[in-house]
Formats: structure tokens, sequence, C-alpha cells
């Protein structure tokens, strides 16, 4: 194994990356899933269901083709059909993780060759158990025939490439954000405390889904458009954490606010084509007359040919009666078998059936087509009065139609001027109120308010009159009719016209397809900090964080939060790292020392710690081989600084 190049897989549970130890990037990176294509479903259970008919060797000529990470052109498309080896974050599927390691050694060109000659660096889940460990390295040596391998924590390869940059560090407390589970995990002088490691059952996955049901039941009326990619894409774009969540919250509830920072999505959207959209009433009722002819031709087409086939029906059942009148009776009862016709009675039925249908056949035919409702309507739309141009009458109706429109907003602007505290119609309509309140009523001898009579003359009406000057409408109904009216004219008139609302309408429809993405911005990325927004029970970050300091010595706790490391796919949100520094000054002593580190590539940071590790001159001590398994046993592997700790399975 001496010179030999080391590959190196990062294998997530959301994005698998691989490459050589001696790279700067890995070669390969892809989405964790694999799937059936539909017509290869199909193929299959057809090629079942015919398995009892057909050879065996038939059944294998056209296997199922599975498409994994970046094969899968439409991920949408299979959404409901992806696989996936991982259960949280422990795989549970080897049939699925043989065909995902199929795929890696294929595109990383190994395809044809008989074993992998190579030594593999393989990360693993914290405290992957024994089993999923020896499933995995039988698969590895059995399969594949790997010269070696090497297990590791994807968080402490991460750590190590952390290290790089600066001076080589003992003591760290790392917080590793997966796709299903996120840790804390203490290192002390350089190991792994593994006793004092806590998880919290939430990661990206819970991220990315609470912000799709979110939008899902804002949005009841789009659910096929908010997609599973469309929330990862938003979750990883735009997201971040509040460092005050309730400060925030507050800020949100501010109008001015959400105004100001609210993104509005647009979804995909069929607006009306401009050629239909610059057709006028009387060319759209021309295609709608010419798509009527088409389907009438149609329809008279069946017709002629249900009539051809009724005659030739006809022509044989009169056949078969002529056999019996003349009285071949054996060649008619054979006939009526062939026929399936029961007795001479059903045949004349059938005959007579035949007939009548025939008949109505050809009524229809020579009856004259009565004019379709469309026509009717267009009869009755009014013409130019005689002795008048239709260019002069439509300019009377444009004319007309100003007029209205002028008056329209005459009234509106002096409703709008109404609603205004200092204009004078404002001023007038208060002041008339203000004395009609300041009459004092006169009281009978008995105490009671007397009636001032205000009402039965008609001149009191005046007063009424005169604070609802601006309100009167009674008006504008017959103005609206008469606009609608002079409207559909023009409209069917005149190419050119544009009523104004078409604009308005199309930029109206659009808005009903628009998602728009505020509160979700902070609400989303903080059920890290408080899982019970998503029916969890656990504690949050900050407390687990707590709960873990809490398990050493105080000068131990000291030593730990002078190094507190982010790293994996959520530590890429905005304002982690703040609210994280908030929290831990809470929780520390007054006036101690902590800092927090993030990781410069927390999502290729585990596999360039391990190529790091790769490089070293000691890496070969932390490979074992087919014999060692032999000699320990499956489940044994070779410990190091970023692996997990080897504890055997009891035996009974």
């Amino acid at each position: 194994m001496v010179g030999k190049r080391i590959l190196v897989i990062d294998n997530g549970s959301y994005e698998c990356r691989v490459g050589w130890s001696d790279s700067k990037e890995p070669e390969l990176r892809f989405r964790n899933v694999l799937t059936k294509p539909r017509k290869d479903r199909k193929k299959e259970a057809s090629q079942q269901g015919s398995a009892e008919g057909s050879s065996a060797a038939a059944a294998v000529e056209a296997p199922a083709e599975i498409q994994v990470g970046n094969d899968i052109t439409n991920i949408e498309a299979v959404r409901a059909h992806l696989k996936s080896p991982f259960e949280r974050n422990v795989i549970t599927n080897w049939n699925h993780q043989e065909q995902i390691l199929d795929y890696i050694f294929t595109k990383m060109g190994f395809e044809g060759q008989e074993r992998i000659d190579h030594p593999i660096v393989l990360t693993e889940a914290l405290a992957n158990p024994n089993f999923c460990r020896q499933q995995m390295s039988e698969l590895l040596f059995e399969c594949y025939g790997v010269p070696a391998l090497s297990y590791g924590i994807d968080a402490l390869y991460s750590w190590e490439h952390h290290q790089q940059k600066q001076k080589k560090i003992a003591d760290a407390l790392i917080i590793s954000f997966g796709y299903s589970t996120t840790h804390v995990i203490p290192v002390l002088d350089g190991k792994l405390q593994l006793k004092h490691v806590r998880r919290l059952n939430v990661g990206g996955y819970h991220i990315i889904t609470y912000l799709f049901r979110l939008m899902q039941m804002k949005y009841p009326v789009h659910l096929n458009a908010i997609t599973i990619s469309r929330m990862e894409k938003l979750v990883h774009e735009h997201c971040h954490i509040a460092v005050d969540y309730k400060e925030e919250l507050v800020k949100w509830a501010q109008m001015d606010y959400y105004d100001e920072h609210i993104m509005k999505i647009q979804l995909p959207y069929n607006a009306v084509t401009a050629t239909n959209a610059l057709l006028t009433a009387e060319q759209k009722q021309e295609k709608r007359r010419e798509l009527a002819h088409r389907l009438l031709e149609i329809k008279n087409r069946r017709e002629r040919e249900k009539l051809r086939e009724d005659e030739q029906q006809l022509f044989v059942y009169n056949k078969l009666r002529q056999l019996y009148e003349q009285k071949k009776l054996d060649k008619f009862e054979r006939a009526l078998q062939q026929q399936q016709i029961g007795t001479l009675e059903d045949l004349d039925s059938l005959i007579a059936t035949i007939n009548l249908r025939i008949k109505r056949a050809h009524d229809r035919a020579q009856s004259a087509p009565r004019p379709s409702k469309q026509q009717e309507k267009l009869d009755k739309m009014p013409k130019p009065p005689e002795g008048v141009s239709q260019a002069d009458w439509l300019a009377e109706l444009h004319g007309k139609r100003e007029q209205l429109l002028g008056r329209k907003q005459a009234r509106q602007q002096q409703r709008s001027e109404q609603a205004k505290r200092h204009t004078h119609a404002a001023q007038e309509r208060m002041r008339i109120i203000s004395s009609l309140a300041k009459s004092e009523k006169r009281r009978k001898a008995n105490g009671e308010e007397e009636d001032d009579g205000f009402g039965m003359n008609d001149n009191d009406w005046d007063v009424y009159k005169r604070i609802n000057r601006y309100n009167d409408d009674s008006d504008s109904d017959a103005d609206n009719e008469q606009l609608l009216e002079f409207e559909k004219i023009l409209n069917h008139y005149d190419a050119n016209f544009d009523d104004g609302n078409s604009n308005a309408q199309a930029q109206s429809a659009a808005e009903n397809y628009q998602l728009h993405f505020g509160v979700e911005d902070i609400r989303v990325p903080e059920i890290l900090f408080q899982p019970s927004m998503i029916g969890c029970s656990e504690a949050g970050l900050a407390e687990l964080i707590a709960f873990v300091l809490k398990l050493f010595p105080a000068g131990e706790q000291q030593r730990l939060v002078e190094h507190v490391y982010l790293t994996g796919g959520c530590a890429q949100f905005r304002g982690l790292k703040e609210r994280l520094t908030k929290e831990l000054l809470e929780m520390r002593p007054f006036q101690s020392t902590f800092a927090i580190y993030e990781s410069d590539e927390a999502t290729l940071s585990a596999w360039l710690g391990a190529c790091v590790l790769a490089r070293e001159p000691s890496f070969g001590k932390t490979l074992f081989t087919r014999q060692d398994l032999q000699e320990h046993g499956s489940e044994f592997f070779r410990e190091h600084r970023a692996s997990n700790l080897f504890y055997p399975t009891p035996k009974d």
C-alpha cells in the first residue's frame, strides 16, 4: 500500500464528497439519494408479471436503471420515490449503500476493474453502532476488494482542518450541525470525551421541512409550486438566525418594517399572450365561429360514419330475414348464432330500431341549421344610426365616455377631500353636526326628554342633504351602466380601444402568484434554539451547551469555551456566531472569556480534514486490513485522534 493514492469519502446523509487525498477539492459531490424512474418501475413490474410465461434470461435482458446523485435530472419529479441509505445519520439500508458505492467507483474511473486497489478513508456517524461498521467493512472488503480502511468522525476531521491555520489546540467544544442531528462534542487534551457528548435531534432536514409546511399553510392555493427544492434554496440563501428572536418578531409586526424587508417570490405565471390580448371582440368571435364550424364538421362526419355502419348492419339483418322467408331454417339458425341474436322476434326488433335510427339521421341532415346563441348576441349589438358613418359614431361614443369618466373622477375627488380634516367640505360637515349636537332638548314636567319634532318639516331634511352632499351616489349607478354599454360597443367595433383595465388586471393576477417570505427568515432556523416550535420536547442548542459544560469542573469548562468551533451545513447561517456569543455571555461567569470560531468551509471541512490526516506520515497506523478483521473480529477498527472509540459488543 506504500505509494498508493488514498481515496477519501465523506459519506454524509445529505451530500457525499469523494476525491483523492492529494487534491485540493473533491472530484465528485452529489446528493446521497437514489431513485428508480417510473418507466423502469413499470418495466420491472411487467417483467415480474410475465415471468411465468417467459424464460428467466428474458427477464434479465433489460434491468431497471437506478439513478443516483447527479444522474437524477429532475429531483422534484421523483421526490416521492427518493431513497436514502440513511435513517437519520446512521446507515440502515445496505442495498442502497451498495448502489451508491457502485456509482462512486464508476464515476472515479474504476468501472470494469475487479477490485479497488486503493486505501479508503471513510467518515461515519459519531458513536456509530458496531453492527453498521461491521456491515460497511464487509461490503468494502468482500465486494470491492479494498486493501485497507480507516474510519473517522466528520466533526473531528473538520476540527483537524481548522487547526492547520492555527497552532495545535488540544481543547475544544465542537458544535457539529448535521442534516438530521446536531452534536455538542467536548475534546480535552486532544481526546474525544465520548461519554459527555450530547445530541439534539434537529438538523437541516427539520429546518427545510418546517419552512415547507409553513409556506404550504400560508399559501394553500400554491401547493404544487411550493416544492422542497425551492424551500432548500430559500433556507440556504436567505434564512438567518436572529440575535434576539423576540425583538425581531416585534419588528416584523410593524407594517413599515414589513414593507421594507419583505421578499416577494414570483411563481411561474402564464399571462395572456400578446396575440390574444390585441384581438378585438369581433376577431375573437370570428375565431369562436371557426372553432364551432370545425366541431360541427367533426360531428357530421361521425354521424355519417354511424349511418353507414347502420345501413351495413341493416343489410345483413335483411339477408337473415330473407333466409327465414325462403324457409332455409338451418342456415337461418346458424346465422342467428353467429350474429348473437336469440330469436326471430329479436331480429325484427333490431331491424325496426336500426330503421328508426336511419330515418332520424336523414331527417337531421335535411333540416336547416338553427342560428347559434352567439350569432343572436351579435345581431343584438347596437349599430350606427342611419346616415351616420361608423367612424363618426365611434368618435361620438368616445366623447360621451370621456365625459362620464370625468364626472366619476370628480365625485371620487370630492369624497377624498371630504375624508381630509382641513378641507372646506369636511369643516362644513362637522360644523352642521356640532350645531345639531349642541341644541338642548326640552324636558316635560315628569323629567323625560320632549321630542323636538326634528324631521317632521320637509325643510329639516335640507340639513341631511347638506351633510351628505358629497355622498350622493344616486346618479352614479346610471352613469356606470351607460359607461359599461359604451365600452361594450367600443370593444366590439374599435380594434385600438383600451379601457385601461387590462394591465391592472394582469398585474393583479401576477401578484396572486407571489410568495411573501418575511418572518419565516428568522422563524425557521430558530428551531435549533427552540425545538418546541416543531413539537420536539428536547432542549435547545443553548441549553444543551450549558448542560455539557456543567459535566466538567470549572477549570475544564474554561478550557473548552476558549475554542468553541462551529462546523456543518447549518453553521453557515448568518447570525449564528452572534447568537451563540449572546447565549454564552449569559451562561458564563461574569468577566470570563470565551471564543467562537467558524469553519471556513463548513460543508467541505470534514473531507479536507480527512485529507490532512491521510497525508501525515503516521497515517498507516490508522489503517486496518481484512486480515485484522479475521484476527480481531468483524467489528474491529483502529482508533486515532479523529475516530470513534472502539467498544467491542459484549458476548452473551
